[in-house]
């Protein structure tokens, strides 16, 4: 499997996630000195506890998804690793972050993170459960949401911009989700959308998800388009 990363991006979002959390913490620690040394000093103290707190949510929302050890870019592509070179993932440069292109198609992927425990019952609703979670989303953790819907956007996005880029071409798009915490158990049958806990996507692209080839000259089309050659 070949790889096309947005470097730049990566770079900055990790070093946002690792120094904003980092100053925010220094500002925390800042109001809190100035409360115990400055009292009367109540207009600078909440400054210092705001701007603490916006500095350390962003830095964890950031360092969560491009710093970690469960960063999305570096997950995913290890959950795919062994596919060969007829698929490409492309990330951080397309208008859906993470894209597979295949020799039938393209799949735009939701990576999510999440601990614990996730559910999702028959009528799509999805549930996490997860020691300490509350005090992980203050930190900047994501939630959980409603991936399928976060795919299924994606996957329109990717739609649109490869009907401006090949209009001639009918390119099919598809939506996926894979969960990369291997402190996770996983109930999610009856999702929408498929999903998936880290290296079985790749068995499904491999059988059950996969999709017929394209044409030689339209696969060429769609790997010149995302930079794929």
């Amino acid at each position: 499997m070949r790889i096309i990363r947005n470097d730049r991006r990566i770079r900055v979002s990790s070093f946002i996630g690792r120094y904003a959390t980092l100053t925010g913490l220094l500002a925390l620690l800042a109001g809190l000195i100035i409360s115990f040394v400055k009292p009367d000093w109540l207009t600078p103290m909440l400054m210092s506890v705001t701007l603490g707190l916006i500095l350390s949510i962003t830095g964890g929302f950031f360092a969560d998804r491009y710093a970690s050890p469960l960063a999305h870019h570096e997950a995913l592509s290890k959950a795919l690793k062994g596919l060969d070179d007829h698929y490409v993932l492309v990330q951080y440069t397309l208008p859906a972050p993470h894209v597979l292109v295949e020799p039938g198609g393209c799949t735009a992927f939701v990576v999510k993170a999440q601990g614990g425990q996730v559910t999702c019952d028959k009528d799509g609703r999805w549930k996490h459960r997860q020691r300490g979670k509350f005090f992980r989303q203050f930190a900047g953790q994501e939630g959980l949401g409603f991936p399928h819907l976060d795919a299924e956007v994606q996957a329109r996005k990717l739609e649109r911009w490869l009907e401006r880029h090949l209009p001639d071409a009918e390119i099919p798009v598809r939506a996926a989700i894979v969960f990369v915490n291997p402190n996770l158990t996983l109930e999610a049958d009856n999702s929408p959308v498929p999903a998936f806990y880290d290296k079985k996507v790749k068995a499904w692209l491999r059988g059950p998800g996969k999709l017929k080839p394209l044409p030689d000259a339209v696969y060429r089309q769609l790997a010149e388009a995302v930079g794929g050659t």
